[in-house]
């Protein structure tokens, strides 16, 4: 009985599917094969607007302008050959050109491909005003990046770039697809979710000859949100222009809360350059650079930091009651550690910490290195966050790297005096960043407490709170003790920093020539001004110079102009 009735349900559903199916291909056939023929629904795509780059003042460092683009799609062309031609004596172009534009961006046959960029607004409208003669050729009004400051903290900023292969298999669940345009570097990498826009589209049914029947549907654009920088534009400036024609870098930041006034990196680049097929030339030129102007040296690069560290030796000596201020230690001009001698930088004969400091006394620091040992300086350097990121809301930072007796014996090798001599002045494995020793400066500028660098300020409408800094526990003592040292530098006499034309800047910091194999030794110029109510934390940085001092003098031309405009 049960089975009676399954096979009579069955044979009713097979009845109405066959009446279904009958009534769609004999009754409506004719209906839906005419609208087969002469209609199809077209997406027409509606761009976004990417979000804009601000900095602290709200001056926009990346704008967007209007693009006009002509795109075809190759469906339609395939339907309406005698469109390429007409098209090519529109644009003035070669048939075969066009085609091979085509040839070079098909993803599918509905996928509009763009075969003119930045074509001028009379071209525009002139295909506009025949597009009924053109099925299959639109005018598409993308926004373009624009730079109003040309190539100013590139680095910072980063720039836009066709999607490659790794990013488009990380993305591709997030709605990227090949030939999305996407950040690279800087600010336009590490906030490519915020600053990109939301395409949207208008969905409409056209007849066989293109001409629009009716709008099915409609989805609004949404543009990507503006962002707002810490960074002065007006103070960038005028360092990157002290920088030119140099290798190295330059970090200015507030000591109290870590905000980045300045940060520039040279040799640098033009942001614009990448997505302009004009300059090719000039892109590859700047990727094959051997002065790889593409690396944020202020972030990425990794250097010796030499007698800058004696800063921190000194801290640690302090704190660690190995000396006091007052200690003295005799210097010859060199000491013997073990079977080697190792050079000071003159003869200093006998030395507080104060002078040693002033002086950059390598025979005081050897001696304080050695009855600190390995393992304290160690653990002071990772106190003041050496050998590890900062956490600076910028891609591509490095480390930078710590040396330990630990580290040493995983390599087979051992550790001797000599090593911990070299530590005490900076030398030897150490490697920083130049952001990490304007951190590093604003410690002692600050009282004690190392903050966290950002340079990002407001995300469209929500402000970014810098977090507090992280008290280190130093005595007040200590640093007030290495302050001392750090003024005399600049402000005594014999100071190394000490170069007879800092006027009323008050200036406090430490000097740093940092050896290189086989090349010129890198200069360091590191500290914060004020020095009674300092203000700013800075590093000034040079790559082969030869002598710290010519930091010393590019800071000094950097301060200069900041007090002449009036901006410190």
């Amino acid at each position: 009985m049960r089975i009676d009735k399954i096979r009579i349900l069955t044979g009713i559903l097979f009845l109405i599917l066959i009446g279904g199916v009958f009534y769609l291909q004999i009754v409506k056939g004719g209906f839906y094969y005419s609208l087969s023929v002469k209609n199809c629904i077209r997406v027409m795509p509606l761009e976004g607007i990417r979000g804009r780059i601000m900095d602290s003042s709200g001056r926009v460092l990346v704008d967007n302008q209007m693009s006009y683009n002509i795109a075809v799609i190759p469906y339609e062309l395939k339907k309406n050959p005698k469109t390429i031609s007409e098209l090519a004596g529109l644009l003035n172009k070669s048939v075969p050109r066009i085609k091979k534009e085509i040839e070079k961006g098909f993803i599918s046959s509905f996928s509009p491909i763009i075969v003119v960029k930045d074509a001028d607004k009379k071209t525009a409208i002139l295909i506009e005003e025949n597009k009924f003669r053109l099925p299959g050729v639109t005018v598409r009004i993308l926004p373009k990046r624009e730079y109003p400051y040309y190539d100013l903290a590139g680095h910072v900023i980063g720039y836009l770039g066709k999607i490659d292969s790794w990013r488009i298999t990380r993305l591709r669940d997030y709605g990227y697809k090949s030939k999305d345009v996407v950040g690279f570097g800087g600010i336009e990498e590490i906030l490519e979710p915020a600053l990109r826009s939301k395409e949207g589209g208008t969905q409409v049914q056209v007849d066989h000859r293109g001409r629009m029947n009716k709008i099915v549907s409609f989805r609004p654009s949404q543009n990507g949100k503006d962002v707002y920088l810490t960074i002065d534009i007006r103070i960038q400036k005028i360092v990157e222009e002290a920088l030119i024609n140099k290798k190295g870098a330059a970090v200015l930041m507030e000591p109290e809360s870590g905000k980045i006034i300045a940060m520039a990196s040279s040799p640098g680049f033009y942001p614009g350059a990448f997505l302009e097929e004009d300059n090719s030339a000039y892109v590859r030129d700047v990727f094959s650079n051997p002065d790889s102007p593409m690396i944020n040296r202020s972030i990425s690069g990794q250097y010796p930091l030499g007698s800058v560290f004696k800063a921190v030796s000194a801290a640690a000596a302090l704190e660690k009651k190995k000396i006091i201020p007052a200690r003295r230690f005799f210097c010859p001009g060199k000491l013997s550690v073990g079977t080697k001698e190792f050079n000071c930088w003159s003869r200093h004969d006998s030395q507080d910490l104060i002078e040693a400091m002033t002086h950059s006394c390598n025979v005081y620091f050897y001696h304080l290195a050695l009855l600190l040992g390995p393992d304290i300086l160690t653990d002071y350097a990772l106190k003041f966050a050496l050998g590890r990121q900062s956490g600076i809301d910028l891609p591509y930072e490095a480390s930078g790297y710590v040396p330990s007796v630990s580290k040493r014996k995983m390599k087979l090798r051992s550790w001797y005096d000599g090593d911990t001599a070299n530590f005490g002045i900076g030398q030897g494995d150490l490697l920083v960043t130049p952001l990490q020793s304007a951190r590093l400066m604003a410690v002692f500028a600050n009282g004690g407490k190392l903050v966290k660098p950002y340079i990002v300020s407001r995300i469209g409408d929500e402000d970014i709170k810098p977090e507090a800094g992280a008290d280190l526990g130093i005595t007040q003592s200590a640093i007030k003790a290495v302050n001392e040292g750090l003024r005399g530098v600049v402000n005594f006499e014999t100071g190394t920093a000490n170069i007879g034309s800092w006027g009323n800047l008050k200036v406090a910091g430490k000097t740093g020539t940092a050896q290189v194999y086989n090349k010129l030794s890198h200069g360091w110029f590191v500290g914060f001004l004020p020095y009674d109510k300092p203000r700013i934390a800075f590093c000034v940085f040079l790559e082969n110079t030869g002598m710290s001092i010519h930091s010393v003098v590019l800071a000094n031309q950097i301060f200069s102009r900041l007090r002449e405009e009036k901006l410190i």
